[in-house]
């Protein structure tokens, strides 16, 4: 489960919205130019986590490639699913600035754990206008993760909108949980927000 979260978060995370939750048609994309991107995105990944400087550095690094690779803000409008349109403005909002802090924290908390890994791209499959790319990802200690990486063209350019591992799609486990706190909570939005800061809390203290 905390290497599924991490890959969520930190290529996470997811953070992930093929279906995107505004409704917008998605731009179809190659399967060549989805393989090409992955791989890319994974050396970079790998390279940021086996490379140089202490945690912090290489921390801060892997969230500037995590909002240049990865559809964040579409990924938190996905997760957040039909209480979208319960959400007020300023909810909405503080959910997506949390949801950001989430995967920041959740990079930072988890990086350690992930120390030699390695990465490597086995072929495509289509799924509608996206293409997952399979890859086998590989760390010390553990057995290899069969990883799917979700690639749809966002404004313009390829973007990483959902992990799916041992053929569990991120983005819909995470949409789940949040629903179920919204749902425990009568509907109200305010208990995922509340939450989520907790979540924040305790990482920052954790970290």
């Amino acid at each position: 489960m905390q290497f599924r979260r991490f890959l969520l978060m930190a290529a996470a995370v997811a953070p992930m919205v093929g279906l995107m939750a505004q409704g917008a048609k998605a731009d179809p994309i190659s399967a060549s130019e989805a393989q090409a991107f992955i791989t890319t995105a994974g050396q970079q990944m790998a390279g940021i986590v086996n490379g140089p400087g202490n945690q912090q550095s290489r921390a801060t690094a892997l969230r500037t490639l995590v909002n240049q690779i990865v559809a964040v803000s579409q990924v938190g409008d996905y997760v957040l699913g039909r209480y979208i349109n319960i959400a007020t403005a300023a909810q909405h909002t503080q959910f997506q600035d949390l949801f950001h802090q989430l995967l920041a924290y959740n990079i930072t908390y988890q990086i350690k754990a992930y120390q030699g890994v390695s990465f490597v791209v086995n072929g495509t499959k289509p799924q509608g206008d996206d293409v997952v790319v399979d890859t086998t990802v590989t760390t010390p200690g553990h057995p290899p993760a069969d990883v799917g990486w979700v690639v749809e063209e966002v404004g313009g350019k390829p973007q990483i909108i959902d992990v799916i591992v041992a053929g569990t799609s991120l983005r819909i486990t995470t949409r789940n949980d949040y629903a179920s706190v919204i749902t425990d909570n009568g509907g109200n939005v305010s208990a995922l927000l509340n939450a989520m800061q907790h979540q924040i809390q305790k990482l920052s203290a954790d970290s």
